[in-house]
């Protein structure tokens, strides 16, 4: 597998027919859309471009195009990324190829910053396409202080792991 990251800033047609190219390279079964933003407003543009891409003779008649699934995102950048990050700092989520914008944007990108994070954005709806249980839930920090009560014993949920509080949809 080689370096296939398209991301750049691009109009329907151009991002779609982008995305369906790169389908039919890789030979992908599922091409992964944002539910929160989109919806049907990324199906047929992918579903054209595909048919356009057939009828220019780039891709033969008789490939199907790859099932489209929505995948329903957390809103916000933050809570959207911050399952993922912990699942590859846990190793349970790794990115392969030569994918340096990729990781740039994941090891340096701030909530304050004023850039959308395109690339950590469709990283994330892969994960989640990919994974479903790596979006059930987000440490967002650590439980606050609370004072001792005599004979009471406070825990966090195990799912929380040691330092965290879970948060659910």
């Amino acid at each position: 597998m080689g370096h296939h990251d398209v991301s750049a800033p691009m109009s329907s047609a151009e991002w779609s027919t982008a995305a369906c190219r790169l389908a039919y390279e890789t030979n992908a079964a599922i091409i992964f859309v944002e539910w929160n933003f989109g919806r049907d407003m990324a199906v047929l543009p992918l579903e054209t471009s595909w048919e356009t891409l057939q009828r220019s003779g780039e891709i033969p008649e008789d490939d199907l195009v790859p099932r489209i699934d929505p995948v329903r995102a957390k809103q916000g950048k933050l809570l959207r990324a911050e399952p993922i990050a912990q699942q590859m700092v846990q190793d349970k989520v790794r990115f392969r190829g030569v994918l340096t914008d990729l990781e740039r944007e994941w090891a340096t990108w701030q909530p304050t910053d004023p850039d959308s994070p395109g690339r950590i954005d469709a990283s994330c709806i892969l994960v989640y396409g990919l994974i479903p249980e790596a979006h059930k839930g987000a440490i967002v920090h650590a439980p606050l202080p609370q004072a001792p009560t005599p004979g009471t014993i406070r825990q966090a949920p195990p799912s929380a792991g040691l330092y965290g509080r879970r948060i659910s949809k």
